[in-house]
């Protein structure tokens, strides 16, 4: 199975071939726990932007420009099902959340990761029960992906910036 990373200019030397093993690696194993086919996964689309970019998507997927620090794209109608979607972490904001360096970086962004997953598996956390639903789906899916627990500011309360 593989995903698809690309890392834009931006952050490019931010970005390390650790983080890129680590992401790749969680993708396929949260993915696989919550649910998504080998092809599924095989389609996942990873981008890795920073500030400017991720302003410019909210701005033309939400009507808001802002930052955020992930963002999840659900596939367009595919009558194969070849892929699971899309998934944008912003590694500027990822940086100032998780101060510490690039090991840091990697973990905060694997958490990311598993928190896009989780709303490309349907999830979302607009309501305090749909927030306990994806929580604990996070919970699976951080645990077969070897990662700590989420730590996630909801209970249905939108987190989003």
């Amino acid at each position: 199975m593989s995903v698809r990373v690309h890392v834009d200019r931006e952050v490019r030397a931010a970005f390390g071939g650790d983080a890129r093993r680590l992401l790749v690696r969680v993708a396929r194993s949260a993915a696989t726990r919550l649910g998504f086919s080998h092809a599924e996964i095989d389609g996942l689309g990873l981008r890795i932007v920073g500030d400017a970019t991720m302003i410019e998507l909210c701005r033309r997927h939400l009507g808001d420009a802002h930052v955020t620090d992930v963002l999840s794209f659900p596939a367009l109608e595919d009558p194969f099902g070849a892929s699971a979607g899309d998934i944008a972490i912003d590694w500027q904001q990822v940086a100032r959340q998780a101060p510490g360096g690039p090991l840091a970086w990697a973990a905060e962004g694997a958490q990311l990761l598993v928190h896009g997953l989780a709303h490309l598996a349907g999830h979302d956390h607009d309501r305090a029960d749909a927030a306990r639903a994806m929580l604990r789906a996070e919970e699976l899916a951080a645990r077969a992906a070897a990662l700590p627990r989420p730590r996630r500011p909801y209970g249905g309360v939108k987190w989003s910036r």
